[in-house]
C-alpha cells in the first residue's frame, strides 16, 4: 500500500523515487519483513547516510544502472542506493549469522534480502543473479566486527565520507598517474560538495598543485575555511580565471553552461576536463558541441578501482584507500568542517532529499538517517 502519510517504523517499510522527477517519492508499508531462502540473508538496516553523492545516484540511474541494484516492482519508480549500516535478522547462508553488522550498499528501506557469496572473514560479496553485471564494489559487504576501519562512534562519518571518498581517492591517483596531464592548475567545481573537497584533499596528498574551487556565492566562506583550495571563486567571477596556464578541470557541477564557459575562457590552455558529477543537475549532462579544447572525460570509480586491484591486490588497494579515509575523517572533524544531523525515519530520509533535490543543502551539514 503507497502511502504519503509517516508510517510507523517498526513496520517493514521503503522509500520509493519516481524515475522520471525526482521530488516526488512515497514511503510504502510492507506487511511483513522479507523470509530467507536457502543461502539468503535478511538485514535490518540501521542508519544510512544522505549527500547529494545520492543524488547524482538518481541522475545517472538509467545510464549507469544505479536503478537496477535494488528493482521494485512500480513501473517508472525505483529504490535509492545508499551507504550505511544493518544487522543480519535472519540467515540461511553459511558464515553469515544473526546479529553480525555490516557496512555496504544497500537501499532506502527498513529491510532488505542478500545473496552472500563469497564468504570471508570479514565480507562477502552479494551474488542474486541481477547483481552479477553491475560493478562488483557495490556488491561487496563489510564485517564490522574485527574492522580496522569501524569504530561505532565514528559510523556517521564512515556513513558519509567513505564512499565518495573511495571516489576521490581513485580520481586523484588516475590524475597523478597521468601527470595532470601537464596541467599546472586544477579547477574544481562545486568546491563546497563533500566529493569535491574530499578530492581536492587527496590531490593535495599527491601533489603541491594549484587548486581553485568555483562555488555559489552562498558557500565561498565556507569553500575557504576549508583550507584545500588556494584560491576560491564565486561563478559569477569565473571570467577571472587565470588563462595564461594550463589547466585541468573537474567537472562536479554538471552544468552544461558552466562547462562550455570554461572552454571559452581557457580555450588551448585547458588540457583535460573530467566529468564527475552532477551537483547542479538532476538528468545526466550533455556538453555543448565543438566545445573549444579537449572532449570532456567520464570518470566511472568503479572502472578504476578494477585496475587497482590488478594493480595492487585487493588488501593492498583496501589498505590504501582506508589509510588515507582516515587521515581525511581526522582533517574534517579537526577543523570543524562538518555538523552531524542525524535524523530518525523513512519520512525524515524523504524530507532531507528534498531539500537536497532542491539545491538548498548547507554544505557544512552531514546527514544521517537512524531507522
Amino acid at each position: 500500500m503507497m502511502t504519503d502519510k509517516n508510517s510507523d517504523e517498526a513496520n517493514p517499510a521503503r522509500l520509493l523515487m519516481n524515475r522520471g522527477e525526482f521530488s516526488e517519492m512515497a514511503l510504502e508499508t510492507l506487511d511483513s519483513p522479507p523470509e530467507a531462502n536457502e543461502g539468503e540473508a535478511v538485514f535490518r538496516i540501521g542508519r544510512f547516510a544522505l549527500t547529494v553523492n545520492n543524488v547524482t545516484y538518481a541522475t545517472f540511474g538509467d545510464r549507469l544502472h544505479y536503478w537496477d541494484f535494488f528493482p521494485v516492482d512500480r513501473a517508472g519508480w525505483g529504490q535509492l542506493p545508499v551507504w550505511g549500516y544493518a544487522d543480519v535478522v535472519e540467515s540461511k547462508a553459511d558464515g553469515v549469522e544473526a546479529g553480525q553488522r555490516y557496512y555496504g550498499y544497500w537501499p532506502a528501506a527498513t529491510h532488505v534480502k542478500l545473496h552472500p557469496g563469497k564468504v570471508g572473514e570479514r565480507s562477502f560479496r552479494d551474488d542474486v543473479a541481477h547483481r552479477a553485471k553491475l560493478p562488483e564494489i557495490y556488491n561487496w559487504y563489510q564485517r564490522t566486527d574485527d574492522d580496522p576501519l569501524h569504530d561505532a562512534q565514528t559510523e556517521p562519518l564512515h556513513a558519509i565520507y567513505r564512499p565518495l571518498f573511495v571516489t576521490a581517492f581513485c580520481l586523484a591517483d588516475f590524475l597523478a598517474e597521468n601527470d595532470f596531464f601537464g596541467a599546472r592548475k586544477v579547477l574544481i567545481s562545486s568546491a563546497s560538495s563533500k566529493t569535491a573537497y574530499a578530492v581536492a584533499y587527496c590531490i593535495r596528498r599527491h601533489s603541491k598543485i594549484a587548486m581553485v574551487g568555483l562555488t555559489s556565492s552562498g558557500n565561498l566562506a565556507f569553500v575557504r575555511r576549508l583550507g584545500l583550495y588556494d584560491e576560491a571563486l564565486p561563478y559569477d567571477d569565473r571570467h577571472k580565471l587565470d588563462t595564461g596556464e594550463a589547466t585541468l578541470y573537474i567537472d562536479i557541477a554538471g552544468n552544461p553552461k558552466l562547462q562550455a564557459d570554461i572552454h571559452e575562457h581557457l580555450r588551448a590552455n585547458l588540457v583535460y576536463d573530467c566529468s564527475v558529477g552532477s551537483a547542479q543537475s538532476h538528468v545526466p549532462p550533455t556538453p555543448a558541441k565543438d566545445l573549444p579544447g579537449p572532449n570532456p572525460e567520464f570518470f566511472f570509480a568503479p572502472n578504476w578501482i578494477s585496475r587497482r586491484y590488478k594493480d595492487w591486490g585487493v588488501g593492498e588497494f583496501n589498505r590504501r584507500s582506508g589509510k588515507a579515509g582516515a587521515a581525511f575523517f581526522e582533517y574534517v572533524t579537526g577543523n570543524g568542517l562538518i555538523e552531524l544531523s542525524e535524523h530518525t525515519g523513512l519520512e525524515a530520509a524523504r524530507e532531507v532529499l528534498a531539500e537536497m533535490i532542491e539545491g538548498n543543502t548547507d554544505p557544512a551539514k552531514g546527514h544521517v538517517i537512524a531507522l
